[in-house]
């Protein structure tokens, strides 16, 4: 892993539309497999208009105690994926469970992507809270289907920690999130993440032999970044912590800590969460690419 780190401050957002409320509509479909599970489809108005050209897909898992739309309304990833013309899949599983679900959730996204102009080289997967869970179980169980994950407050680690594919991965971290202070007074997030960060690491070949966490050196994650970039949305400092691969230009790993941030939904989330994910694709083979 490289050795060196860059601060660079942005005041405002550059990405288009974060401070604006507006609720954003989306053509909604619902649908049931021929086993019974049950998912319902987001489509942008670009692939209604153009209903032939294949578009990036992101499955996207919550806690979701109402209709998901009011979810992805209060997450942005309803106006992120009209801005971008992606399609959302929202699957329905038992949200309490992980490693349990992953059959289930795999059969909904087989049938859109039989049904619906996905283009598979381009799937990605976010989860907020315990719909983290499943995008950690769902990595380790499929991994050659995603080209990218997002793990939104909070994340369990994964059993493979190695593996024939690379898996470029996002964590967004409130500073206020499920974190603790330590003995020697520095920061870090809950056992949970720790472990899952480990996990990942070691997935993606990410960590030199011998190396350890070390939260006094570098709180919250333990892992020394190799680049980190501040930005300042909507008057709130996001520290963006990059973990860079040989033959990448993209990061391959981001640990993104929100300045005060809880444990909650926020339309800045999904455009911070697009704007990593959009880089990766898969090629042949499940090869990583990098498309942006």
């Amino acid at each position: 892993m490289k050795r060196f780190v860059s601060i660079m401050v942005i005041i405002t957002l550059l990405l288009s539309g974060c401070s604006q409320k507006k609720e954003v509509e989306m053509k909604e479909e619902s649908y049931t497999t021929d086993g019974g599970e049950q998912g319902w489809m987001y489509l942008p108005d670009a692939a209604i208009d153009n209903p032939e050209e294949k578009r990036p897909l992101v499955l996207v898992t919550c806690a979701f105690r109402s209709h998901p739309e009011e979810k992805l309304q209060q997450s942005g990833w309803i106006k992120q994926a009209q801005e971008a013309g992606l399609l959302l899949l929202v699957p329905k599983y038992k949200t309490t469970e992980s490693y349990s679900q992953t059959e289930r959730v795999m059969e909904i996204l087989n049938y859109a992507i039989e049904h619906y102009p996905v283009d598979t080289t381009r799937i990605y997967a976010s989860g907020f809270s315990n719909g983290g869970g499943v995008v950690g179980a769902l990595t380790n169980d499929y991994p050659g289907i995603f080209a990218g994950i997002s793990f939104m407050s909070w994340m369990m680690p994964i059993k493979h920690l190695s593996s024939p594919y690379e898996m470029p991965f996002q964590i967004i971290q409130g500073s206020e999130d499920l974190t603790l202070e330590m003995d020697s007074g520095s920061m870090r997030v809950i056992d949970d993440e720790v472990w899952g960060i480990e996990s990942l690491m070691r997935f993606n070949g990410l960590l030199e032999s011998g190396e350890a966490k070390d939260f006094d050196k570098t709180e919250y994650w333990g892992y020394e970044p190799d680049e980190v970039e501040t930005s300042v949305i909507e008057e709130i400092t996001w520290t963006f912590s990059n973990y860079y691969k040989e033959d990448h230009t993209a990061p391959l790993g981001q640990l993104v800590l929100i300045e005060g941030g809880k444990h909650e939904l926020t339309e800045q989330k999904a455009f911070v969460a697009w704007d990593f994910l959009r880089h990766y694709a898969r090629g042949e083979n499940g090869a990583l690419i990098e498309v942006e």
